[in-house]
């Protein structure tokens, strides 16, 4: 195991699965009828950074806002099997989940049902998860920030957590919170929101993408990662070093959490 823990702090999500076959369409409207076959249980959200990290034998410890209802118990329980300490609070807002039918055989998803509440969290809540940052300080040099834009993270968290933390803080950001990440070690935006954050439409070339870069960390003071898919990824650190790293290209089939695999190795790294 390693030294000192990796700390993940954002919205822990349960990713739930039900699969089935289809065999008919429904006689009461144009739509599929899903024959459930089995239901599966998966970390998500900032739970899927810190699943990876454990996944890769090292410490981790995961700090988010989670009700203590039936999907925020077998959110800890997942948590526990995996290997992953962690510290929920709760606001009183319902356990974020994802709730996915896909089709046997096709391995078409039919639908997503989400079940959330969004809002800035308060200041005692806020208090609470500082306190917690605290304390791990003397045992963490790295914190990552999945941030998924539901309200757990604010600017006011954010100011305190740069003035309390002692370590490394890397940010897998959302574009419209890009402000308050101001001054961190590292923010790891992909194309997209790359193209969000700074206003315009990025093309996917190299000179586009140094240019693009060193606007980046002029304006936000930090080291920058912005992962281009198919081209890999280009590192802009904060003295104007340029890096291009490529990838091997592979068909992939869901690309959904290649950026918090993407940041767990980094951090890990």
């Amino acid at each position: 195991m390693g030294e000192r823990m990796i700390v993940v702090l954002g919205e822990v999500m349960l990713d739930k699965y039900t699969y089935g076959k289809v065999e008919r369409i429904n006689p009461e409207a144009p739509v599929p009828v899903l024959n459930v076959v089995e239901e599966k249980y998966t970390l998500g959200g900032a739970g899927n950074v810190a699943n990876n990290i454990a996944s890769l034998k090292h410490d981790v410890f995961l700090i988010s806002i989670s009700n203590n209802d039936e999907f925020g118990k077998c959110i800890e329980k997942l948590c526990n099997e995996n290997g992953i300490k962690c510290h929920f609070v709760s606001d009183g807002r319902p356990t974020i989940v994802k709730h996915r039918f896909v089709a046997i055989g096709y391995n078409q998803q039919l639908l997503r049902v989400d079940y959330e509440r969004t809002h800035p969290i308060n200041e005692e809540i806020s208090n609470k998860i500082l306190d917690k940052i605290k304390k791990l300080n003397s045992k963490s040099n790295i914190l990552i920030i999945s941030d998924y834009a539901k309200g757990f993270i604010t600017k006011e968290l954010m100011e305190k957590i740069k003035k309390e933390f002692k370590g490394k803080i890397l940010v897998d950001p959302k574009p419209k919170n890009i402000e308050v990440y101001k001054d961190v070690y590292l923010i790891k935006p992909n194309l997209k929101e790359a193209s969000q954050i700074i206003g315009r439409e990025i093309e996917n070339k190299d000179d586009e993408l140094e240019k693009i870069g060193l606007e980046l960390i002029d304006k936000y003071n930090s080291n920058f990662v912005i992962t281009r898919s198919e081209k890999g990824a280009t590192l802009i650190t904060l003295n104007g070093d340029i890096y291009h790293i490529p990838t091997k290209v592979k068909e992939v089939h869901d690309v959904s959490g290649a950026g918090d695999t993407f940041i767990t190795t980094l951090a890990y790294a």
